[in-house]
């Protein structure tokens, strides 16, 4: 998840421990406590992304997609870093109010930075990126596979909920230009389409209107429920999805062997889905790109945005589309090239402890670029290119032990 969504989920959790905590001891926390929890909520739903402090500055290809989403994005790590926040939090506070702060809101914000940081870890598994997060107990790559990894319906049910609860008017200001900015991009992205920025128009206002009618408790309960709400009805459209994808494919191919389907909700849009799938047939390895209906009735397949593959490194998929699938692009490959490659190469072997849906081509005569079909067609500038010089003894350092995604393709390497 992108971190302005993180920012409002730890937000959202802050203010709902607040009306909580005054339900619970009848008496509404004082503004101090409520400050500190805002604040510290925030830094800890962001804290996991502190490996882009030493992933994304300066940082090859290679190591930010094994670094990034990787050791700080495991429970272990995340309750040690809610701790530290916890402790930097009860510092400040002492030093602020000369005194030491009360036992019950040490331990009301310990709680909360709990479950603040663990929010960063489910937020980032439900999209298709991946994490590892019972590391070191299990270092295999975890896939939600069920929200896009920037959802403007997640702003649409929190912001309008945060205005209304924050008192400060310049937080009132800047989160309400966030949700009109994100909503001008709704209609002016093409990959979000007209109907679904208008249904996030009227629902913006909709919200908007809820939150002014609720009572503090009340509409903290609906912005945390809004948020679960949005989250499951995209899970419940990626899940039709894929099952229409799997009755396409038996019909198809029922002798491929299919390894993975990759399911990618659009912005706001529980219906339309980008899907790549991976088969094998023999020693033949497919990629296949694809937009899915989840409600073909409703919404065809082929109107679930437009999609040009001429130039985008693959060549069109030769499969005939239906309502509910149609077929966009199409990369093979012959798969002892690639356990060559692996064989042959430390770096190969080590990107495909990150690469999902793997692609690969020569470069001249001695490189071949190795990347994932996810984030691109290994045509040299994606962030998942890898070039894999032929014959190189160089071989990465610090490799983390995960498990690779394609393990079902490089584990006889």
């Amino acid at each position: 998840m992108d971190n302005v969504t993180h920012s409002l989920a730890g937000l959202l959790l802050a203010e709902a421990t607040v009306q909580l905590r005054g339900r619970l001891e009848h008496a509404e926390p004082a503004a101090p406590f409520r400050a500190v929890a805002a604040v510290s909520s925030m830094i800890a739903a962001n804290l996991p992304d502190a490996d882009l402090l030493y992933t994304g500055i300066g940082a090859s290809r290679l190591s930010y997609m094994l670094q990034h989403r990787g050791y700080t994005h495991t429970v272990m790590i995340a309750i040690v870093g809610a701790i530290v926040v916890w402790c930097v939090a009860m510092l400040t506070s002492r030093l602020r109010e000369q005194g030491t702060p009360r036992r019950r809101d040490a331990g009301w914000l310990l709680g909360l930075l709990f479950v603040s940081t663990l929010s960063h870890l489910v937020l980032d598994w439900t999209n298709s990126y991946g994490l590892h997060p019972f590391w070191p107990l299990d270092n295999r790559w975890r896939y939600g596979d069920a929200v896009f990894i920037i959802e403007p319906w997640l702003w649409v049910v929190s912001i309008p909920v945060l205005v209304a609860a924050v008192t400060r008017r310049w937080v009132q200001v800047a989160l309400s230009l966030l949700l009109v900015a994100g909503l001008l991009l709704g209609w002016r992205v093409p990959f979000v389409s007209r109907g679904a920025a208008a249904a996030l128009t009227i629902g913006a206002a909709a919200s908007v209107a809820i939150a002014s009618a609720l009572t503090p408790r009340a509409r903290a309960a609906a912005g945390v429920l809004g948020w679960i709400v949005v989250t499951a009805v995209m899970a419940l459209g990626a899940t039709k999805a894929r099952s229409n994808m799997l009755d396409a494919l038996r019909a198809l191919d029922p002798r491929a062997q299919l390894l993975d389907v990759v399911v990618s909700p659009l912005p706001a849009n529980p219906i339309c889905m980008s899907v790549i799938t991976v088969e094998r047939s023999g020693p033949t390895y497919r990629a296949s790109t694809a937009r899915v209906s989840a409600a073909p009735s409703i919404v065809s397949a082929a109107r679930c945005g437009s999609r040009d593959v001429s130039g985008s490194g693959i060549g069109s998929s030769p499969r005939p589309s239906s309502p509910a699938v149609q077929w966009d692009g199409e990369w093979t490959g012959q798969l002892p090239e690639l356990t060559m490659l692996v064989r042959g190469s430390c770096t190969a072997l080590a990107a495909m402890r990150f690469i999902r849906v793997p692609i690969w081509r020569p470069s001249g005569d001695s490189t071949v670029i190795l990347g994932d079909l996810r984030f691109g067609a290994a045509m040299g500038n994606g962030f998942t290119d890898v070039v894999i010089r032929l014959g190189s003894n160089d071989c990465p350092r610090r490799v983390p032990p995960w498990v690779p995604p394609r393990e079902d393709l490089v584990a006889g390497r």
